[in-house]
């Protein structure tokens, strides 16, 4: 998205007034602030370019007027709405307004695009084998029919925040009840990841306590080779990840059912999820907690970058061709195994409740970006480039407020879940 301006601004008010760009959806806390005391320009002036999500509906332009004071307070005194369904209307892409009697705005589009995907993993109460939340209304509603079995689970949002997938980790066999009987471990081999499409069908009488979607779209199964120093995750797809547990990591990938398309895992952010080595944040500590997945096609010889995951915060990007639940699979797996090479809990995998999330609409994940523009703010910049300042919960970025602490007895024992996730 291109916006132009051409005109001349009063004079009399010149240094009060600037413009704001805002956008209708989505990213309803975008403030683009420009001054207007150096804009007057007789041919047409580039004032913002950007890339919007379709959702976000269109643009607002507003003039407005600064009234001083310590809160830095600003009055509305004219605005205009490109809106995007409005603008592919036009054979040219292009719509102009008149924003003041001697003031045109022109806005330009180009022909909409499928982007990437975006998904990332939150945390979530721990589920039964059946999928169910280990609640106390679960148990009501069971005539308090003891619960079987212990998953740490993940509910899996898009950018939006809409509910996908959940991924579940099966941990523990078993039930609870007051006094001795509680939860017991699994073997690791039977500690399985599993994908689930959809999303939570939560209860009446509790808005955050539900089942997980009944429908499993993928699997991984470990199995850990101690002679020869490596884990290997068989997934459902087909595809086989192998894991060598030197002192430098080793990621190789290869599907046994399918040889046409070769896929390789390299660490850090590479070919075009790559940041410029100026960048301060560009430190060898971050670049691991990135892996690129790179697949070789006679379209592609030389390679192709398909996917970025962060294994560290669970967050993906993937191209719309790439498959969702292999990506999951993959970087749950790859979380999973980090964890037990490091010995500390380096994903968040031990949190077991549900952390509350920014607001939806307020700014959602990559609906606007402004790529090639100094602008600090990281939520205008690609995700990746400052993934922890973006991807932080509502409840992290609150200040001076701690995070609550506590899990339910009825999950099982802490020493289950940190047994079987760091051996």
């Amino acid at each position: 998205v291109c916006v132009f301006l051409k005109g001349e601004f009063d004079s009399e008010h010149i240094s009060k007034e600037f413009l704001r760009l805002r956008a209708q959806r989505c990213y309803r806390s975008l403030k683009l602030d420009k001054s207007v005391s150096n804009l007057s320009c007789k041919n047409w002036q580039k004032m913002w370019h950007m890339y919007c999500e379709f959702a976000t509906r269109g643009l607002t332009i507003e003039v407005r007027r600064s009234m001083g004071g310590c809160f830095r307070n600003s009055k509305i005194l004219k605005n205009i709405s490109f809106s995007w369904n409005d603008m592919l209307h036009e054979k040219s892409l292009m719509l102009t307004e008149e924003l003041d009697a001697r003031i045109m705005v022109m806005a330009s589009i180009t022909p909409p695009i499928q982007a990437p995907y975006l998904l990332k993993c939150v945390p979530d109460r721990v589920t039964d084998d059946g999928g169910a939340m280990i609640s106390d209304v679960i148990l009501r509603m069971r005539s308090y029919r003891p619960q079987e079995g212990r998953w740490l689970t993940r509910t899996v949002l898009d950018y939006g925040g809409k509910e996908c997938f959940v991924v579940r980790m099966r941990i523990g066999r078993g039930i609870w009840r007051r006094g001795p009987e509680t939860p017991m471990a699994v073997k690791w081999e039977d500690r399985i990841i599993e994908v689930r499409e959809g999303s939570w069908s939560y209860t009446a009488s509790a808005t955050s306590v539900g089942y997980a979607p009944e429908k499993v779209v993928g699997t991984a199964t470990p199995t850990k080779y101690q002679q020869e120093n490596k884990v290997v995750w068989r997934f459902s797809t087909g595809d086989v990840l192998t894991v060598w547990l030197g002192d430098d990591l080793n990621f190789q990938l290869h599907n046994e059912t399918s040889e046409e398309e070769q896929a390789r895992l390299l660490v850090g952010r590479r070919l075009s999820y790559s940041v410029k080595k100026d960048s301060t944040s560009n430190n060898h500590s971050e670049e691991e907690q990135y892996l690129t997945l790179v697949r070789t096609s006679p379209y592609y010889p030389d390679g192709r970058a398909t996917a970025l995951l962060n294994w560290k915060l669970l967050a993906m990007e993937f191209l719309p061709k790439e498959d969702a639940v292999f990506v999951l699979l993959l970087c749950m797996a790859i979380a999973r195994t980090m964890t037990e090479i490091r010995r500390e809990d380096v994903a968040g995998l031990l949190v077991r409740r549900r952390i509350r999330e920014p607001q939806v609409g307020q700014r959602d994940w990559g609906s606007v970006m402004l790529p090639d523009s100094p602008s600090l703010d990281p939520h205008l910049q690609p995700w990746y480039r400052n993934a922890a300042r973006v991807l932080s919960s509502a409840e992290m970025v609150l200040p001076n407020r701690a995070m609550p602490v506590g899990n339910s007895p009825t999950d099982g024992k802490d020493e289950l879940y940190r047994q079987a996730l760091i051996p």
